[in-house]
């Protein structure tokens, strides 16, 4: 039994460990800001608890790209009107700003972020 209990708490870490890496996003907080967007390409989605059921879900799923999230409490600097909002930007530039529709939802595709990202990475060998 003493097996079966050692091997279970070694399944139940792995686990976790692996859900923890495999998220894909960090939250940040304002003071993070600048030191997480100043190199790379960056997607940051700019979030409100008020407003959790239209959350980017999908942000994660991007490829190419570092990916952040930042409580819209601790975005002051970034001057957001609604949430969600997300900011790509480009060796710590801001390169464009996708902003939620007046209801509040966001309606731009995976496809069309993960499109900008491809053509900032591809840019940077031309």
């Amino acid at each position: 039994m003493k097996d079966f209990t050692t091997l279970l708490s070694k399944i139940l870490i792995s686990l976790f460990i692996f859900c923890q890496i495999s998220y894909g996003q960090d939250f940040i907080g304002g003071d993070d800001l600048n030191s997480k967007t100043g190199s790379g390409i960056v997607v940051l989605e700019v979030w409100a608890e008020f407003n959790k059921a239209n959350e980017v879900s999908w942000i994660n799923e991007l490829k190419d790209c570092s990916i952040y999230r930042i409580n819209l409490q601790e975005a002051s600097s970034l001057n957001i009107k609604t949430v969600p909002t997300v900011i790509i930007y480009s060796s710590g530039e801001e390169h464009i700003r996708y902003k939620a529709n007046i209801m509040l939802e966001f309606d731009t595709s995976k496809k069309d972020i993960q499109k900008t990202v491809s053509q900032l990475v591809l840019s940077k060998f031309n």
